[in-house]
Formats: structure tokens, C-alpha cells, sequence
């Protein structure tokens, strides 16, 4: 993982200079696409899922402004050593093939089909749909008393074969292992 000590703090400091280093466009779209790219560096992929020489693939379902701003978030940076590329996708398209896959913008019931379609495959899935973790998703972000929190499913993650690193459990709002409840 690529920090040690402090994650909350150096977490945080990675979105915030991802943040100003588009100062011009501090927007709610710019603030969530920081927030994904930098949620991603937490997380480990199993070799299989992204093999040598190919790209990172972040997909957007529903959100055109946070399809924009990742793009020029992700636009020269490296995720997991590998250049990101940036695509829109749709509820019936290739939803596996996405590394990361955001949904935002349609139904519960639309984004309960996404989470059905790539079970088991190892997509991050990340959305700002209310009880997203609840339907299968992976992490849901929130903003609660002005601040941009997370939670995160475990047990959909492990399911995903995706490890969640130990610094991104800690700094999770509230982490579900399966059992129904959240751990807090």
C-alpha cells in the first residue's frame, strides 16, 4: 500500500491537493471524482483482473459532471502503475470490464441490477445512491455535516476478491461484514 502512518491524514491530503490542483473547478463533481480516484489507491486488485501492460479502467454509469472530472482528474496519473482510462457506460453494457465502476444518477432498483450484473468480478463499485452497500455495492459516499464520508461492504468486496487496505477500513463511516450490521 502505498502509505504508512497517519492514512487518515495523508488520505485526506491526497484528496485535497487533487482537489486544488484544480482549483478553478472546486464543484461537487470535481470533489467526488478526487474522492474515487484517491478511495482507489486503497484497494488491490488480484493479478488476473489487471494484467501486465494494460490500463486501469474507471467506468461512470449515470453521471456525466463525474465522468468529466475524473477524466481530468485521472489525466496523466497512474492507478495501480497503470494509465487510467475513463468510460461511460450504461446499465446494460460492459459492466465487467470496469476496475472501478461509479454509479450515481439512476434508480436503487437500476443500481441493484448493476451490482447483480458484475458480483463476483473484481469492480470496485462505488456510489453516492442511498443504501448502496445494503443492495451489494461495494462503498457508498455520503456527505454528512459538510464532510465527505464513506462505508464500506466487506463482504462484497471479498466476494469481488478485492482487499480493502487496513487504513481505508479504518477511515470507513461504517464497515458491513455480511452479518446485517454495520461494524460502526
Amino acid at each position: 500500500m502505498p502509505c504508512r502512518g497517519g492514512a487518515g491524514a495523508f488520505f485526506f491530503a491526497c484528496l485535497l491537493c487533487a482537489s486544488a490542483a484544480q482549483a478553478q473547478d472546486v464543484t461537487e463533481p470535481s470533489l467526488k471524482a478526487a474522492f474515487v480516484y484517491n478511495f482507489a489507491k486503497f484497494i488491490e486488485w488480484p493479478s488476473d483482473a489487471l494484467p501486465a501492460a494494460t490500463s486501469f479502467t474507471a467506468c461512470v454509469l449515470g453521471d456525466g459532471p463525474v465522468l468529466d472530472a475524473l477524466e481530468r482528474t485521472v489525466k496523466g496519473r497512474l492507478l495501480s502503475g497503470r494509465s487510467v482510462s475513463v468510460s461511460r457506460v450504461t446499465v446494460d453494457g460492459p459492466l465487467r470490464s470496469c476496475h472501478l465502476l461509479y454509479v450515481s444518477g439512476v434508480t436503487a432498483a437500476q443500481a441493484s441490477a448493476v451490482v447483480l450484473v458484475v458480483k463476483g468480478a473484481p469492480v470496485l463499485t462505488i456510489s453516492d445512491i442511498d443504501d448502496f452497500t445494503p443492495l451489494g455495492g461495494i462503498a457508498h459516499v455520503f456527505v454528512e455535516n459538510g464532510r465527505m464520508r464513506f462505508e464500506l461492504n466487506l463482504d462484497r468486496a471479498k466476494l469481488s476478491r478485492l482487499q480493502l487496505s487496513s487504513k481505508l477500513l479504518t477511515l470507513a463511516s461504517r464497515v458491513h461484514d455480511g452479518r446485517g450490521t454495520p461494524q460502526r
